[in-house]
């Protein structure tokens, strides 16, 4: 017979509502305002004067958010302890605990487990005693292992002395020895595993091989303190180049979160070394820190890089010479955006001497953007700078002079917003630009030019929508709206009082010069609606502009500009047919040669998990040079087991393959296995590499492989292969 210990306190609530096991925080409350401790089992006992429950045979007990199953149990009323022997399992918070018997305190949740087992994903936890604190969402272990596979007989195992697991956060482990199958492969004083979203990999190994480094083998290891004091230490052997070391460490402080990184090797490919023994050293040092000040819109930026030499990020780390270019910069910055500015301080100062570095020491600038003038429909606009400039050479066998100069620069400008036929947007505007440099090209000091501008923009929006309703092709179309927006700018730019060519040229402020020109514009946008959740919602399909330049009266000493009136036509092309399906495309015709300067296309595809596909195009000719890329990026998952995936760049101008770039992926349960093989043809060199991964852990410590799409800002991407 079943019964439940619930009935048994409704029947004699009189005398059991002073007992502290049913009314949670104090005697003096009702059970019925509480939530009791419910115990059922096939024969439960009350013994009054022990203030004792005992129930046998398929006993659970049910109390908040936690479920209790176990053979035989014992619970003291008065102190809250209780003893669960036979199979007995506890569910609580997405996690459970087996073992053989388990003492539990329902009040402070502290319990102790006799061999126990704790399912916690991505986690799988065995120990001889196993301790949960008072309290807290913290667990202990003695002589236990863990694991993300979750077979009886686990792939991998790692072992430790003393294990502590603290719930939604992370697990620490001491004397630590990793084991695949019943081999050990190595030990660690101290292992630190999160358990939050951002799953990686603890340790990392790359072994590869190439033309340039021969064979390879790229390690990381990633310690973890806590979110706050974080890296991964890197260790890399090349049989062409040697050993290479280095740290990437994160950390989030009072003031901001920043990450520093170093790189140290000596090569020894050189023909010194080959008859002297000696050695070339090469090295990398980075700092970045970000800081928001609080309640300030203040934000500080620090970035600094010191290298060996001008090629040691593109041989070394080539995916973050990609992304971020071969000369990364030096500086302080302190911006401070408010609702009507935006502020900055600069500090750019060159530290490595192989580079043509325009520095900036300091400089201060203040944008002011369309603030209006009182209740009229007046509004002010201007900005305005303050710095010295100065550009310092890259070392040659014949060194050039430093160039500098102090500039200050002011320019303001009034316009006026007005509309007219409820549609028609008319902004007409006037300004004058002011700067000084204490110095021009020439060596003249003291100098002032001043530029005026006015011009007037114009913009207007028509519409019409067709009851038209489809889902052919899957497309769900409800409704179409036609939305065309035609707007037209003038410009005029008077003739500065000192030209462009009689100033050093260290940014756009100095090549400003006269312009008299209109810029038309037409935007034709298509949109339907389609239900999200409860409700139809606008979504666009179709986004295409058009844009040129038309230059009057440009005559303009040497240059001939009289028959190119028209600066050449812009097209913008966005398509989104699917939720699945992204077409972006973008054209530059030049109007005098009647030819495509530049053109771009990207397309964007993927169903899921299942396949994605990704492919662009990049062509640009100019008199000087011409570049014709197609870049193409495959995935597609066989079965549970097998997955595949392809890159491609290929020149269409030299019709050979770049870059190509093939992996297949192998399931093993608890790792995935990549086999990837990738030929470079620019420097006739191929690779390939092998890479075991945790599932339970797929974000890698280091960059790995081509891709598509763009790297973040402040990734761990450190040593990614040869390119």
């Amino acid at each position: 017979m079943k019964l439940s210990y619930k009935y048994i306190l409704c029947a004699a609530a009189a005398w059991l509502s002073a007992f502290p096991f049913f009314v949670e925080n104090s005697y003096a409350e009702t059970l019925s305002s509480k939530e009791p401790v419910v115990v059922n089992g096939d024969h439960v006992e009350y013994l009054q004067n022990e203030k004792q429950v005992i129930g046998t045979g398929n006993v659970s007990i049910t109390y908040k958010d936690i479920v209790l199953t176990c053979d035989r149990i014992e619970v003291n009323l008065a102190t809250h302890d209780t003893r669960a022997e036979g199979n007995v399992n506890i569910t609580q918070k997405g996690a459970y605990f087996i073992g053989d018997k388990i003492d539990y305190n329902f009040e402070t949740r502290a319990a102790v487990i006799d061999y126990g087992y704790i399912n916690a994903r991505p986690f799988y936890f065995r120990a001889e005693s196993l301790s949960k604190i008072a309290g807290k969402d913290e667990f202990g272990l003695t002589n236990g292992n863990l694991t993300t596979c979750d077979l009886d007989r686990p792939h991998y195992r790692i072992q430790a002395e003393r294990v502590k697991i603290y719930l939604d956060d992370k697990v620490v482990a001491n004397n630590v020895v990793f084991y695949v199958g019943d081999l050990p492969i190595f030990m660690l004083p101290y292992y630190v595993q999160p358990l939050g979203d951002d799953k990686k990999s603890h340790i990392t190994v790359i072994p590869g091989e190439s033309k340039d480094w021969g064979y390879y083998a790229l390690t990381a290891y990633r310690y973890y303190f806590d979110d706050k004091f974080r890296g991964d230490v890197l260790m890399d052997y090349r049989s062409k180049l040697g050993l290479g070391v280095g740290v990437n460490h994160y950390m989030d402080t009072k003031v901001g979160d920043g990450a520093f990184k170093v790189y140290y090797t000596q090569e020894n490919n050189n023909l010194a070394f080959e008859k002297t023994g000696a050695v070339e050293t090469r090295y990398r040092y980075q700092y970045r820190h970000k800081w928001d000040i609080k309640d300030t819109d203040t934000t500080a930026i620090v970035e600094f890089n010191y290298l060996s030499d001008p090629d040691i990020i593109r041989e070394y780390f080539y995916r973050e010479y990609e992304e971020l270019g071969a000369n990364p910069d030096s500086y302080v910055s302190l911006i401070t955006a408010k609702p009507d500015y935006t502020t900055e301080f600069l500090i750019r100062k060159r530290f490595n001497n192989f580079y043509t570095v325009v520095e900036r020491l300091p400089e201060y600038k203040i944008d002011i953007l369309n603030y209006r003038i009182g209740d009229t429909q007046f509004y002010y606009s201007g900005n305005a700078s303050a710095v010295y400039l100065n550009q310092t050479y890259a070392t040659s066998p014949t060194p050039q002079k430093d160039v500098n100069t102090a500039r200050f620069d002011i320019y303001n400008q009034i316009s006026y917003a007005a509309r007219f036929f409820k549609s028609l947007s008319v902004m007409p505007y006037a300004g004058i630009r002011e700067t000084y440099y204490s110095r021009n090209k020439w060596g003249n000091t003291n100098q002032i030019r001043t530029i005026f501008n006015q011009g007037v923009d114009l913009s207007t929006k028509f519409y019409k929508v067709y009851e038209f309703n489809t889902d052919y092709l899957g497309l769900d179309i409800n409704k179409l709206r036609h939305i065309i927006t035609p707007t037209a700018g003038y410009r005029h730019v008077h003739q500065p009082t000192i030209s462009p060519d009689n100033l050093t040229q260290y940014d756009g402020i100095d090549s400003l010069d006269t312009e008299n020109g209109v810029t038309l514009s037409l935007e034709n946008k298509l949109q339907t609606k389609r239900k999200s959740g409860e409700q139809m919602t606008s979504v666009d399909l179709l986004r295409f502009i058009v844009s040129t330049d038309y230059l009057f009266r440009l005559e303009k000493r040497s240059i001939d500009l009289k028959s190119n009136k028209f600066n050449g036509i812009d097209f913008k092309l966005e398509l989104i047919p699917y939720s699945w399906l992204y077409i972006s495309s973008d054209m530059h015709v030049n109007t005098k040669t009647s030819l495509v300067e530049t053109m771009n296309v990207d397309f964007v595809a993927g169903d899921s998990d299942k396949w994605s596909l990704s492919a662009g195009q990049r062509y640009y000719s100019l008199p000087d040079s011409k570049s014709y890329l197609v870049t193409m990026e495959g995935k597609y998952k066989i079965n549970d087991k097998w997955k595949i995936r392809f890159y491609e760049r290929f020149d269409l101008e030299s019709k050979k393959f770049e870059q190509q770039e093939y992996t297949i992926s192998r399931d093993l349960h608890c790792w995935i296995l990549d086999f990837t093989y990738s030929i470079n043809t620019l420097d006739d060199n191929n690779t390939f590499w092998i890479i075991l991964t945790l599932k339970a852990f797929p974000t890698y410590p280091i960059g790995l492989k081509q891709t598509y799409s763009t790297p973040r800002f402040g990734s761990t991407g450190s040593t990614a292969g040869p390119n």
